[in-house]
Protein backbone atom coordinates (compact mmCIF):
# COMPACT_ATOMS: atom_id res chain seq x y z
CA UNK A 1 0.00 0.00 0.00
CA UNK A 2 1.50 3.77 -1.20
CA UNK A 3 1.73 5.85 1.98
CA UNK A 4 0.00 8.73 2.54
CA UNK A 5 1.80 12.10 3.25
CA UNK A 6 0.81 14.66 6.07
CA UNK A 7 2.15 17.97 6.88
CA UNK A 8 3.18 19.59 9.64
CA UNK A 9 4.44 23.32 9.81
CA UNK A 10 5.37 25.25 13.32
CA UNK A 11 6.14 29.20 13.89
CA UNK A 12 6.66 30.25 17.13
CA UNK A 13 4.98 33.99 17.09
CA UNK A 14 1.42 35.14 15.78
CA UNK A 15 3.69 37.80 14.05
CA UNK A 16 5.07 35.53 12.09
CA UNK A 17 1.83 34.21 10.66
CA UNK A 18 0.46 37.93 10.03
CA UNK A 19 3.83 39.70 8.66
CA UNK A 20 6.26 36.90 7.50
CA UNK A 21 3.34 34.33 6.45
CA UNK A 22 5.68 31.56 8.12
CA UNK A 23 3.31 28.53 7.88
CA UNK A 24 2.41 29.24 4.18
CA UNK A 25 5.68 29.06 3.39
CA UNK A 26 6.63 25.87 4.92
CA UNK A 27 3.79 24.00 3.74
CA UNK A 28 4.85 25.43 0.18
CA UNK A 29 8.09 24.00 -0.03
CA UNK A 30 6.83 20.82 1.87
CA UNK A 31 4.29 20.38 -0.77
CA UNK A 32 6.77 21.01 -3.31
CA UNK A 33 9.35 18.40 -1.75
CA UNK A 34 6.47 15.32 -1.68
CA UNK A 35 5.60 16.57 -5.50
CA UNK A 36 9.10 16.30 -6.45
CA UNK A 37 9.88 13.36 -4.87
CA UNK A 38 6.82 10.67 -5.46
CA UNK A 39 4.71 12.68 -7.05
CA UNK A 40 2.26 12.01 -3.87
CA UNK A 41 -0.78 14.45 -2.56
CA UNK A 42 -1.01 15.61 0.70
CA UNK A 43 -3.85 14.60 2.85
CA UNK A 44 -3.66 16.57 5.26
CA UNK A 45 -1.86 19.76 7.13
CA UNK A 46 -1.17 20.48 10.45
CA UNK A 47 -0.31 23.73 11.80
CA UNK A 48 1.03 25.45 15.12
CA UNK A 49 0.83 28.86 15.22
CA UNK A 50 2.78 30.93 18.43
CA UNK A 51 3.73 27.43 19.30
CA UNK A 52 7.24 26.73 21.24
CA UNK A 53 9.35 23.95 20.27
CA UNK A 54 10.42 23.66 23.11
CA UNK A 55 7.31 22.06 24.85
CA UNK A 56 5.35 19.02 23.78
CA UNK A 57 2.08 19.63 24.66
CA UNK A 58 1.32 21.75 21.29
CA UNK A 59 -2.50 21.57 19.81
CA UNK A 60 -1.92 20.68 16.52
CA UNK A 61 1.12 17.66 17.44
CA UNK A 62 -1.47 16.44 19.83
CA UNK A 63 -4.17 16.36 17.08
CA UNK A 64 -1.43 14.39 14.29
CA UNK A 65 -1.10 11.91 16.74
CA UNK A 66 -4.83 11.21 17.59
CA UNK A 67 -5.32 11.62 13.34
CA UNK A 68 -2.58 8.74 13.46
CA UNK A 69 -4.28 6.69 15.63
CA UNK A 70 -7.66 6.91 14.23
CA UNK A 71 -6.44 5.80 10.84
CA UNK A 72 -3.80 3.19 12.29
CA UNK A 73 -5.02 1.07 8.91
CA UNK A 74 -2.84 3.67 6.75
CA UNK A 75 0.79 3.90 6.30
CA UNK A 76 1.74 7.81 6.68
CA UNK A 77 4.45 9.99 6.14
CA UNK A 78 4.88 13.19 8.10
CA UNK A 79 7.05 15.59 6.63
CA UNK A 80 8.12 19.44 7.73
CA UNK A 81 10.34 22.13 6.25
CA UNK A 82 13.40 22.17 9.02
CA UNK A 83 14.60 19.46 11.92
CA UNK A 84 13.63 22.70 14.57
CA UNK A 85 9.85 22.60 13.31
CA UNK A 86 9.19 19.48 14.74
CA UNK A 87 11.57 20.38 17.90
CA UNK A 88 14.35 22.81 19.47
CA UNK A 89 14.57 20.33 22.75
CA UNK A 90 16.30 17.35 23.13
CA UNK A 91 14.06 15.72 25.46
CA UNK A 92 10.73 16.35 23.27
CA UNK A 93 12.34 15.65 19.81
CA UNK A 94 13.35 11.93 21.41
CA UNK A 95 9.49 11.80 23.14
CA UNK A 96 7.93 12.34 19.52
CA UNK A 97 10.20 10.20 17.92
CA UNK A 98 9.68 7.24 19.76
CA UNK A 99 5.45 8.16 19.10
CA UNK A 100 6.05 8.12 15.92
CA UNK A 101 8.09 4.91 15.79
CA UNK A 102 5.55 2.99 18.11
CA UNK A 103 3.07 4.10 14.99
CA UNK A 104 5.12 3.07 12.07
CA UNK A 105 5.50 6.56 10.84
CA UNK A 106 8.19 7.31 8.55
CA UNK A 107 9.70 11.38 8.52
CA UNK A 108 10.81 13.06 6.10
CA UNK A 109 12.43 16.37 5.54
CA UNK A 110 13.73 18.69 2.37
CA UNK A 111 16.77 19.89 4.28
CA UNK A 112 17.93 16.28 6.68
CA UNK A 113 18.10 12.95 5.85
CA UNK A 114 16.58 10.38 7.97
CA UNK A 115 18.10 7.11 8.69
CA UNK A 116 18.35 4.45 11.17
CA UNK A 117 22.13 4.25 11.53
CA UNK A 118 24.45 5.20 14.44
CA UNK A 119 26.07 7.94 12.28
CA UNK A 120 22.66 9.66 11.47
CA UNK A 121 21.20 9.16 14.51
CA UNK A 122 24.26 11.23 15.95
CA UNK A 123 24.05 14.04 13.53
CA UNK A 124 20.50 14.01 14.38
CA UNK A 125 20.33 14.47 18.16
CA UNK A 126 23.51 17.01 17.32
CA UNK A 127 21.17 18.95 15.11
CA UNK A 128 18.16 19.18 17.40
CA UNK A 129 20.85 20.23 20.39
CA UNK A 130 22.08 22.76 18.08
CA UNK A 131 18.42 24.27 17.74
CA UNK A 132 18.25 24.11 21.88
CA UNK A 133 20.56 26.19 22.38
CA UNK A 134 19.82 28.81 19.73
CA UNK A 135 16.28 28.19 21.21
CA UNK A 136 17.78 29.13 25.05
CA UNK A 137 20.24 31.69 23.89
CA UNK A 138 17.45 33.58 21.70
CA UNK A 139 15.32 33.58 24.95
CA UNK A 140 18.56 34.86 27.28
CA UNK A 141 18.86 38.00 25.10
CA UNK A 142 14.90 38.92 24.36
CA UNK A 143 15.13 38.97 28.26
CA UNK A 144 18.51 40.89 28.07
CA UNK A 145 16.44 43.52 25.62
CA UNK A 146 13.61 43.88 27.69
CA UNK A 147 15.39 44.31 31.16
CA UNK A 148 17.68 47.33 29.22
CA UNK A 149 14.33 48.39 27.79
CA UNK A 150 12.61 48.19 30.36
CA UNK A 151 15.59 50.27 32.75
CA UNK A 152 15.26 53.05 30.18
CA UNK A 153 11.59 53.61 30.55
CA UNK A 154 10.48 51.83 27.88
CA UNK A 155 7.30 49.43 28.64
CA UNK A 156 7.78 46.71 26.20
CA UNK A 157 4.67 44.09 27.32
CA UNK A 158 0.80 44.38 26.67
CA UNK A 159 -0.34 47.67 27.12
CA UNK A 160 -3.61 48.37 29.17
CA UNK A 161 -6.50 49.68 27.57
CA UNK A 162 -5.77 53.79 26.20
CA UNK A 163 -2.45 53.45 24.79
CA UNK A 164 -0.89 51.66 21.63
CA UNK A 165 2.29 51.06 20.62
CA UNK A 166 3.89 53.17 17.84
CA UNK A 167 7.03 53.29 16.24
CA UNK A 168 9.84 55.22 18.03
CA UNK A 169 12.14 57.46 15.47
CA UNK A 170 14.79 58.17 17.66
CA UNK A 171 16.31 54.99 19.28
CA UNK A 172 14.33 52.31 17.03
CA UNK A 173 11.66 49.47 18.54
CA UNK A 174 8.26 50.95 19.93
CA UNK A 175 6.86 53.43 22.39
CA UNK A 176 3.20 53.97 24.27
CA UNK A 177 1.21 56.43 23.21
CA UNK A 178 -2.37 57.44 23.71
CA UNK A 179 -4.47 56.43 21.61
CA UNK A 180 -7.79 57.49 20.35
CA UNK A 181 -9.75 56.76 23.73
CA UNK A 182 -7.25 58.19 26.29
CA UNK A 183 -9.62 60.77 26.91
CA UNK A 184 -12.19 58.09 28.24
CA UNK A 185 -9.93 56.42 30.08
CA UNK A 186 -8.39 59.00 31.85
CA UNK A 187 -12.17 60.18 32.65
CA UNK A 188 -13.41 56.97 34.04
CA UNK A 189 -9.92 56.80 35.90
CA UNK A 190 -10.50 60.09 37.77
CA UNK A 191 -14.49 59.53 38.26
CA UNK A 192 -13.73 56.09 39.87
CA UNK A 193 -11.77 57.39 42.21
CA UNK A 194 -13.67 60.31 43.13
CA UNK A 195 -16.61 58.44 43.64
CA UNK A 196 -18.69 59.57 40.60
CA UNK A 197 -18.19 56.05 38.81
CA UNK A 198 -19.19 53.94 42.04
CA UNK A 199 -18.59 50.47 40.61
CA UNK A 200 -17.01 48.24 38.04
CA UNK A 201 -19.99 48.21 36.56
CA UNK A 202 -20.64 51.87 36.31
CA UNK A 203 -17.50 52.11 34.31
CA UNK A 204 -18.06 49.35 32.11
CA UNK A 205 -21.50 50.93 31.29
CA UNK A 206 -19.45 54.64 30.49
CA UNK A 207 -17.38 52.61 28.45
CA UNK A 208 -20.05 50.97 26.57
CA UNK A 209 -21.58 55.01 26.23
CA UNK A 210 -18.54 56.89 25.24
CA UNK A 211 -16.12 54.71 23.27
CA UNK A 212 -15.21 55.36 19.86
CA UNK A 213 -15.06 52.17 18.42
CA UNK A 214 -15.53 48.85 20.04
CA UNK A 215 -13.79 45.95 18.23
CA UNK A 216 -14.17 42.31 19.76
CA UNK A 217 -11.21 42.54 21.51
CA UNK A 218 -11.54 45.93 22.93
CA UNK A 219 -14.85 44.50 23.69
CA UNK A 220 -13.51 41.69 26.21
CA UNK A 221 -11.36 44.87 27.98
CA UNK A 222 -14.10 47.69 28.45
CA UNK A 223 -16.97 46.15 29.08
CA UNK A 224 -16.02 43.12 31.07
CA UNK A 225 -15.91 44.00 34.75
CA UNK A 226 -12.55 41.62 35.64
CA UNK A 227 -10.30 43.42 32.72
CA UNK A 228 -11.52 46.77 34.09
CA UNK A 229 -10.02 45.63 37.72
CA UNK A 230 -6.85 44.88 36.07
CA UNK A 231 -6.49 47.40 34.02
CA UNK A 232 -7.28 49.96 37.02
CA UNK A 233 -4.49 48.22 38.84
CA UNK A 234 -1.77 49.56 36.27
CA UNK A 235 0.93 51.91 37.36
CA UNK A 236 1.73 52.41 33.90
CA UNK A 237 -1.78 55.18 33.74
CA UNK A 238 0.63 57.45 36.00
CA UNK A 239 3.53 57.38 34.06
CA UNK A 240 6.05 55.12 35.75
CA UNK A 241 6.48 51.56 35.33
CA UNK A 242 7.75 48.30 37.18
CA UNK A 243 8.16 44.52 36.79
CA UNK A 244 8.12 42.68 39.35
CA UNK A 245 9.03 39.50 37.33
CA UNK A 246 12.28 41.30 35.81
CA UNK A 247 13.12 42.87 39.04
CA UNK A 248 12.74 46.41 38.42
CA UNK A 249 11.51 48.66 40.63
CA UNK A 250 8.95 51.85 40.13
CA UNK A 251 10.32 53.94 37.66
CA UNK A 252 9.94 57.10 35.99
CA UNK A 253 8.59 55.73 31.99
CA UNK A 254 8.70 57.38 29.00
CA UNK A 255 5.16 57.10 27.58
CA UNK A 256 2.69 60.24 28.80
CA UNK A 257 0.47 59.79 32.04
CA UNK A 258 -2.89 59.77 32.21
CA UNK A 259 -3.70 60.15 36.29
CA UNK A 260 -1.55 61.22 39.05
CA UNK A 261 0.17 58.94 41.83
CA UNK A 262 -2.38 60.24 44.03
CA UNK A 263 -5.10 59.35 41.66
CA UNK A 264 -4.05 55.67 41.42
CA UNK A 265 -3.18 55.05 44.85
CA UNK A 266 -7.03 56.17 45.95
CA UNK A 267 -8.67 53.72 42.64
CA UNK A 268 -5.94 51.15 44.85
CA UNK A 269 -7.19 51.42 48.26
CA UNK A 270 -10.73 51.60 46.65
CA UNK A 271 -10.39 48.27 45.05
CA UNK A 272 -9.10 46.69 47.89
CA UNK A 273 -10.79 47.65 50.47
CA UNK A 274 -13.48 44.56 51.71
CA UNK A 275 -16.47 46.77 51.90
CA UNK A 276 -15.77 48.42 48.44
CA UNK A 277 -16.29 44.68 47.38
CA UNK A 278 -19.31 44.10 48.99
CA UNK A 279 -20.46 47.19 47.46
CA UNK A 280 -19.47 46.18 43.99
CA UNK A 281 -21.31 42.82 44.54
CA UNK A 282 -24.17 44.30 45.51
CA UNK A 283 -24.39 47.52 42.98
CA UNK A 284 -24.16 44.54 40.74
CA UNK A 285 -27.28 43.42 41.59
CA UNK A 286 -29.09 46.37 42.44
CA UNK A 287 -30.55 46.90 38.66
CA UNK A 288 -31.55 43.08 38.69
CA UNK A 289 -35.48 42.39 38.31
CA UNK A 290 -35.58 40.33 40.91
CA UNK A 291 -35.34 43.55 43.20
CA UNK A 292 -38.91 44.86 43.19
CA UNK A 293 -41.34 47.22 45.06
CA UNK A 294 -42.61 43.91 46.94
CA UNK A 295 -39.04 43.27 48.23
CA UNK A 296 -36.83 46.31 48.92
CA UNK A 297 -34.86 44.95 51.65
CA UNK A 298 -33.51 42.45 48.55
CA UNK A 299 -29.73 42.43 48.38
CA UNK A 300 -29.51 44.46 51.96
CA UNK A 301 -30.05 41.45 54.17
CA UNK A 302 -27.49 38.99 54.34
CA UNK A 303 -26.50 36.32 56.44
CA UNK A 304 -23.99 36.70 59.49
CA UNK A 305 -22.88 33.02 59.02
CA UNK A 306 -22.44 32.71 55.53
CA UNK A 307 -22.12 36.36 54.65
CA UNK A 308 -24.88 35.60 51.33
CA UNK A 309 -27.68 38.21 51.08
CA UNK A 310 -30.86 36.44 51.45
CA UNK A 311 -33.54 35.93 48.90
CA UNK A 312 -37.70 36.08 48.30
CA UNK A 313 -40.17 33.77 47.43
CA UNK A 314 -44.13 33.92 47.02
CA UNK A 315 -45.84 30.86 48.96
CA UNK A 316 -49.26 30.04 47.83
CA UNK A 317 -52.10 28.64 49.72
CA UNK A 318 -55.49 28.09 48.54
CA UNK A 319 -55.96 30.16 45.84
CA UNK A 320 -53.63 33.21 48.31
CA UNK A 321 -49.77 34.17 48.34
CA UNK A 322 -47.84 35.44 51.23
CA UNK A 323 -44.24 36.84 50.47
CA UNK A 324 -41.22 35.20 52.20
CA UNK A 325 -37.65 36.39 52.65
CA UNK A 326 -35.69 33.34 52.47
CA UNK A 327 -31.97 32.35 53.79
CA UNK A 328 -29.28 31.09 51.10
CA UNK A 329 -27.79 27.53 50.27
CA UNK A 330 -25.12 28.26 52.71
CA UNK A 331 -26.98 29.65 55.48
CA UNK A 332 -27.40 26.72 58.45
CA UNK A 333 -30.78 27.59 58.23
CA UNK A 334 -30.89 26.82 54.64
CA UNK A 335 -34.73 26.66 53.54
CA UNK A 336 -35.96 28.63 56.26
CA UNK A 337 -37.62 31.92 55.93
CA UNK A 338 -39.07 35.12 57.02
CA UNK A 339 -42.71 36.68 56.54
CA UNK A 340 -41.85 39.48 54.51
CA UNK A 341 -44.61 41.67 56.14
CA UNK A 342 -43.63 41.22 59.87
CA UNK A 343 -39.81 41.77 58.92
CA UNK A 344 -41.12 45.39 57.10
CA UNK A 345 -42.84 45.83 60.30
CA UNK A 346 -40.08 45.18 62.66
CA UNK A 347 -38.12 47.26 60.40
CA UNK A 348 -40.37 50.40 60.75
CA UNK A 349 -39.92 49.60 64.38
CA UNK A 350 -36.32 49.95 64.11
CA UNK A 351 -36.36 53.07 62.06
CA UNK A 352 -38.42 54.54 64.76
CA UNK A 353 -36.26 53.29 67.19
CA UNK A 354 -33.14 54.82 65.53
CA UNK A 355 -35.43 58.31 64.54
CA UNK A 356 -33.83 61.68 66.55
CA UNK A 357 -36.12 63.50 68.24
CA UNK A 358 -37.26 66.88 66.39
CA UNK A 359 -35.82 68.86 69.31
CA UNK A 360 -32.62 67.10 68.66
CA UNK A 361 -32.27 67.89 65.05
CA UNK A 362 -33.46 71.23 65.26
CA UNK A 363 -30.54 71.94 67.93
CA UNK A 364 -28.52 69.89 65.75
CA UNK A 365 -29.25 72.43 62.62
CA UNK A 366 -28.67 75.57 64.68
CA UNK A 367 -25.35 73.97 65.47
CA UNK A 368 -24.66 73.29 61.96
CA UNK A 369 -25.85 77.23 60.96
CA UNK A 370 -23.63 78.44 63.61
CA UNK A 371 -20.79 77.02 62.39
CA UNK A 372 -21.46 77.64 59.09
CA UNK A 373 -21.32 81.41 60.02
CA UNK A 374 -18.14 80.57 62.43
CA UNK A 375 -16.68 78.86 59.75
CA UNK A 376 -17.20 81.62 56.90
CA UNK A 377 -15.46 84.01 59.06
CA UNK A 378 -12.64 81.97 60.08
CA UNK A 379 -12.11 80.93 56.01
CA UNK A 380 -12.14 84.86 55.08
CA UNK A 381 -9.33 85.58 57.58
CA UNK A 382 -7.60 81.88 56.46
CA UNK A 383 -7.67 83.01 52.85
CA UNK A 384 -6.43 85.97 53.55
CA UNK A 385 -3.02 84.50 55.05
CA UNK A 386 -3.03 81.74 52.54
CA UNK A 387 -2.67 84.35 50.05
CA UNK A 388 -0.43 86.66 51.37
CA UNK A 389 1.57 83.16 52.22
CA UNK A 390 1.21 82.86 48.03
CA UNK A 391 2.76 85.70 47.03
CA UNK A 392 5.80 85.29 48.83
CA UNK A 393 6.44 81.94 47.82
CA UNK A 394 6.11 83.38 44.15
CA UNK A 395 8.61 86.19 44.93
CA UNK A 396 11.08 83.92 46.28
CA UNK A 397 10.50 81.54 43.67
CA UNK A 398 11.19 84.49 40.96
CA UNK A 399 13.91 84.90 42.98
CA UNK A 400 15.52 81.69 43.01
CA UNK A 401 15.21 81.86 39.10
CA UNK A 402 16.83 85.15 37.95
CA UNK A 403 19.72 83.83 40.37
CA UNK A 404 20.17 80.74 38.37
CA UNK A 405 20.24 82.33 35.01
CA UNK A 406 23.17 84.83 36.65
CA UNK A 407 25.24 82.65 38.70
CA UNK A 408 27.76 80.55 36.64
CA UNK A 409 28.87 78.12 39.39
CA UNK A 410 27.66 74.62 39.07
CA UNK A 411 27.38 74.49 43.38
CA UNK A 412 25.35 77.31 43.24
CA UNK A 413 23.14 76.69 40.45
CA UNK A 414 22.15 72.77 41.96
CA UNK A 415 21.57 75.16 45.59
CA UNK A 416 19.29 76.97 43.82
CA UNK A 417 17.75 74.78 42.03
CA UNK A 418 16.87 72.80 45.22
CA UNK A 419 15.62 75.44 46.36
CA UNK A 420 13.27 76.19 43.66
CA UNK A 421 11.80 72.37 44.05
CA UNK A 422 11.13 73.19 48.04
CA UNK A 423 9.29 76.65 46.81
CA UNK A 424 7.20 74.68 44.46
CA UNK A 425 6.05 72.25 46.91
CA UNK A 426 5.04 74.82 49.21
CA UNK A 427 2.96 76.63 46.60
CA UNK A 428 1.12 73.34 45.57
CA UNK A 429 0.25 72.73 49.36
CA UNK A 430 -1.13 75.95 49.92
CA UNK A 431 -3.01 76.03 46.40
CA UNK A 432 -4.50 72.95 47.93
CA UNK A 433 -5.11 74.64 51.26
CA UNK A 434 -7.20 77.41 49.60
CA UNK A 435 -9.12 74.86 47.13
CA UNK A 436 -9.89 73.02 50.22
CA UNK A 437 -11.35 76.56 52.15
CA UNK A 438 -14.16 76.84 48.73
CA UNK A 439 -15.26 73.46 49.39
CA UNK A 440 -18.79 73.09 49.93
CA UNK A 441 -19.11 70.54 53.18
CA UNK A 442 -22.78 71.95 54.34
CA UNK A 443 -25.18 71.59 51.68
CA UNK A 444 -24.40 67.98 51.40
CA UNK A 445 -25.12 67.71 55.29
CA UNK A 446 -28.14 69.46 55.21
CA UNK A 447 -29.18 67.58 52.16
CA UNK A 448 -28.70 64.60 54.58
CA UNK A 449 -30.50 65.90 57.76
CA UNK A 450 -33.24 66.47 55.25
CA UNK A 451 -33.50 62.58 54.42
CA UNK A 452 -32.99 61.83 58.30
CA UNK A 453 -36.32 63.85 59.12
CA UNK A 454 -38.00 62.19 56.73
CA UNK A 455 -36.88 58.33 56.95
CA UNK A 456 -40.18 57.08 58.37
CA UNK A 457 -42.28 58.90 55.87
CA UNK A 458 -40.02 57.51 52.83
CA UNK A 459 -40.02 54.34 54.21
CA UNK A 460 -44.25 54.21 54.38
CA UNK A 461 -44.86 55.91 51.15
CA UNK A 462 -41.70 55.98 49.15
CA UNK A 463 -40.33 54.75 45.89
CA UNK A 464 -38.15 52.18 45.29
CA UNK A 465 -35.25 53.84 44.15
CA UNK A 466 -36.06 55.89 47.37
CA UNK A 467 -36.29 53.41 49.74
CA UNK A 468 -33.14 52.03 48.29
CA UNK A 469 -31.15 55.34 48.98
CA UNK A 470 -32.69 55.29 52.46
CA UNK A 471 -31.30 52.05 53.36
CA UNK A 472 -27.89 52.66 51.75
CA UNK A 473 -27.68 55.99 53.63
CA UNK A 474 -28.38 54.22 56.79
CA UNK A 475 -26.63 51.30 56.63
CA UNK A 476 -23.44 51.36 54.71
CA UNK A 477 -22.74 47.85 55.09
CA UNK A 478 -26.00 46.24 55.12
CA UNK A 479 -27.83 44.50 57.35
CA UNK A 480 -26.57 41.13 59.20
CA UNK A 481 -29.55 38.88 59.70
CA UNK A 482 -28.33 35.96 62.44
CA UNK A 483 -29.28 31.98 62.86
CA UNK A 484 -31.99 33.16 64.85
CA UNK A 485 -33.47 35.13 62.20
CA UNK A 486 -32.71 38.09 64.07
CA UNK A 487 -31.36 41.56 62.82
CA UNK A 488 -27.62 41.18 64.82
CA UNK A 489 -25.81 44.92 65.42
CA UNK A 490 -26.28 46.44 62.47
CA UNK A 491 -23.26 49.40 61.69
CA UNK A 492 -24.89 52.54 61.22
CA UNK A 493 -23.86 55.40 59.49
CA UNK A 494 -22.33 58.29 60.67
CA UNK A 495 -24.42 60.93 60.75
CA UNK A 496 -26.89 58.66 62.73
CA UNK A 497 -23.65 58.29 65.31
CA UNK A 498 -23.60 61.64 65.22
CA UNK A 499 -27.23 62.52 66.12
CA UNK A 500 -27.17 59.47 69.09
CA UNK A 501 -24.61 61.16 70.54
CA UNK A 502 -25.99 64.74 70.42
CA UNK A 503 -29.21 63.08 71.95
CA UNK A 504 -27.70 62.01 75.16
CA UNK A 505 -25.22 64.62 75.42
CA UNK A 506 -21.50 63.60 75.24
CA UNK A 507 -19.10 63.75 72.99
CA UNK A 508 -17.75 60.26 73.31
CA UNK A 509 -17.62 57.80 70.33
CA UNK A 510 -19.95 55.34 70.89
CA UNK A 511 -22.09 52.26 69.61
CA UNK A 512 -25.23 52.80 68.75
CA UNK A 513 -26.41 50.36 71.60
CA UNK A 514 -29.51 52.03 72.71
CA UNK A 515 -31.07 52.07 69.20
CA UNK A 516 -29.60 48.34 68.58
CA UNK A 517 -32.58 45.97 68.07
CA UNK A 518 -33.04 42.32 67.83
CA UNK A 519 -35.79 41.35 66.32
CA UNK A 520 -36.81 38.00 66.45
CA UNK A 521 -40.23 35.70 65.16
Amino acid sequence: MNPKWLIYCRVSSKKQVKEWSGLSSQESKCRRFAKETLWVEVERVFSDDGASGGIFERKSIQELLKYLDSNSQNNYVVIFEDLNRLSRDIQVHNLLRNEFRKRGVELQCPNFQFDETPEWDFKENISVAMAQYERKKNTQRVISRQWERLKDGYWCFNFPIGYRYEKDTGRGGKVLVKDENWKIVKSALEKYANNELESLNDVARYFKKKWVKIGTIQKEKVLNTSSISRAFRNILYTGYLECEKMWIERIKAKHPALISLKTFEKIQKKLDTKKNNQYEYVKANLERKDLTEDFPLRWFLYCEHSKQFLSWAWSQWKQKKFPYYTYPRKSPIHGKSINRDTLHWEFEQLLKAIQPKEDVLESFSEALDMLREESKNGDTERREILNKELIQVERKISNYLSRIGETESVTLAKNYEQKLLECEAEKKQILKNIWELWKDVWTPLKRKMKFVRNSLDIWKNGDLEKKKTLIRNIFPEWIPMNEKKQVWTPTFSLIYQTLSIWERGTFEMVGHQTAVRKISY
